[in-house]
């Protein structure tokens, strides 16, 4: 029987990492992406990492935009990144809030961060090694969702995400 070759991930958070966090995004143009990130991207890439993205997106369970436009914007932005030769391989969010949602959005959910549902769908989904990959945050719930399945974890610092990821060690 022939072995799965695991992969290296970087997970990322969306909001605060790689675009500016000031509160709910409702449409592409809303979207500033954060200095460094598509060169730190790029690297990494040149580097076999995969990128993923782990993301919160309660926006769609407070009725503020539809999965279907929360999916165009990230559409859009991996758009942005491969115009700038950076690939972003998958996007996981999470739409539920236990006490904003609205309907069936209002719940608790195992993929809501802190939670590490998305990362353990994503680490299935892609063959990921969990020894070679990290993820960076800008959260609590980012670092404990990163903890719950046993992944580096790495705080978003105020310098840009090249800088950042040059300082990682990587393997």
């Amino acid at each position: 029987m022939e072995k799965i070759k695991l992969k290296k991930c970087c997970f990322l958070d969306r909001d605060g990492v790689i675009n500016k966090n000031y509160g709910h995004i409702k449409h592409e143009d809303e979207l500033k992406i954060l200095n460094g990130v598509p060169k730190a991207i790029k690297y990494l890439n040149s580097k076999k990492y995969i990128i993923i993205i782990i993301t919160n997106q309660s926006v769609v369970g407070r009725g503020i935009i539809t999965t279907r436009k929360l999916n165009s914007i990230h559409k859009y932005l991996v758009t942005v990144f491969k115009k700038k030769g950076a690939k972003i391989n998958d996007i996981f969010f999470c739409p539920y809030h236990p006490e904003f949602g609205i309907g069936k959005f209002k719940k608790k959910s195992k993929d809501r961060k802190p939670n590490n549902g998305m990362l353990e769908k994503a680490i299935k989904k892609w063959n990921i090694d969990r020894t070679q990959s990290f993820m960076i945050g800008d959260q609590k719930t980012d670092y404990l969702c990163a903890r719950k399945s046993r992944i580096k974890f790495f705080y978003k610092k105020k310098i840009n995400l090249f800088k950042q990821i040059m300082s990682i060690k990587l393997v």
